[in-house]
């Protein structure tokens, strides 16, 4: 199948002035111009739709907008989108919102004349989408394009390639209802995070199906930090008043971090009296003592399905508003 680079060795030119050519761009002098066009002509060389659609001018980069990028998956998930966006010739750029709105509203206002293709949000801080909706539709009436890949949008027109957050907490209770346990506290995020409601959601649910009832004193709502040592701070708060649990499901591999530490600093152990599993399949879970259950996230399939989202977009094809890509569980020491 003939590619750019080899237009670029026939036509005697690099392949970064083949994609200029391509693009549209008017830096490339005429004559390299016309030996590319001849280039491609005689190799017979097609570029794809979207190729056609990056000669029409816009903008070559994609922007990762997380509520915080040192976060759980953020870093793997920036990792997988930049490889799958290279694919097509495009570019990621992160931007890093630190859990505030205005910087949303700013990116949402200014997305064309920072020279955006589009912007994928991934962000599990619950917004005030009444009065971000109108910003949405300009930019997206500008020709950017907008997903979302943390929480489901799809409500306010937003297209949404998520994990089911749902089915992988409910999966989490579930193990642990296997092992016979049965006091199962929720330590997450919840109040100020639409994914962390989804999760807390998928264990009260697991919990109901089992026939148990909901225990408010066993969900802990981290309203403050959001990592590691929150999770040593919250269940150090609850061991402290005495409560019972023989399980913790942890809204993130972090937080699940700072809970087991917290466990052993009480005298208790993991899993022989509390059983913990975390949330986002990352690798270090791996090398904890005990070793970390957890919700694997696959990431890769999430970014593979955005790109797959855009092309189709960018060509004016169909495609769903709602993705949800299924977790699994990964079975470690500490269940």
């Amino acid at each position: 199948m003939v590619n750019v680079l080899d237009v670029a060795e026939r036509a005697n030119v690099s392949s970064a002035t083949v994609s200029r050519v391509l693009s549209g761009s008017t830096l490339v002098r005429a004559e390299t111009r016309a030996k590319v066009v001849a280039a491609a002509e005689a190799l017979g060389y097609e570029p794809n739709s979207f190729a056609r659609n990056l000669r029409k001018g816009r903008g070559s980069s994609i922007a990762l907008v997380t509520g915080d990028i040192e976060h759980g998956i953020y870093p793997r998930l920036a990792k997988h989108l930049q490889r799958e966006l290279e694919l097509i010739n495009l570019n990621l750029v992160l931007f890093n919102l630190g859990h505030r709105q205005e910087r949303l509203r700013h990116m949402l206002q200014h997305a064309t004349s920072m020279g955006l293709r589009g912007l994928f949000l991934a962000s599990a801080d619950i917004a005030d989408m009444a009065s971000l909706k109108p910003l949405v539709d300009r930019a997206a009436g500008k020709g950017i394009a907008i997903l979302s890949v943390s929480q489901r949008l799809e409500g306010f027109g937003i297209d949404s390639i998520v994990h089911d957050d749902l089915a992988g907490a409910g999966m989490a209770v579930e193990h642990l209802l296997a092992r016979g346990r049965r006091a199962i506290a929720y330590l997450g995020r919840i109040s100020g995070s639409e994914v962390g409601r989804e999760r807390s959601l998928g264990h009260e649910q697991a919990l109901l199906r089992a026939g148990l009832p909901i225990d408010p004193v066993l969900v802990w709502d981290v309203r403050e930090g959001f990592r590691s040592e929150a999770g040593y701070r919250m269940t150090s708060a609850a061991l402290d008043r005495g409560l019972h649990v023989d399980a913790i499901v942890a809204a993130s591999d972090e937080l699940a971090s700072g809970a087991i530490a917290a466990l052993l600093d009480h005298g208790l152990s993991v899993p022989g009296d509390v059983a913990v599993t975390g949330f986002g399949g990352i690798s270090w879970g791996n090398y904890l003592r005990p070793a970390l259950s957890t919700i694997d996230l696959d990431v890769a399939a999430l970014a593979e399905r955005a790109r797959l989202w855009l092309e189709a977009h960018e060509a004016g094809e169909a495609h769903p508003a709602l993705v949800m890509i299924r977790p699994s569980l990964i079975v470690r020491s500490s269940t």
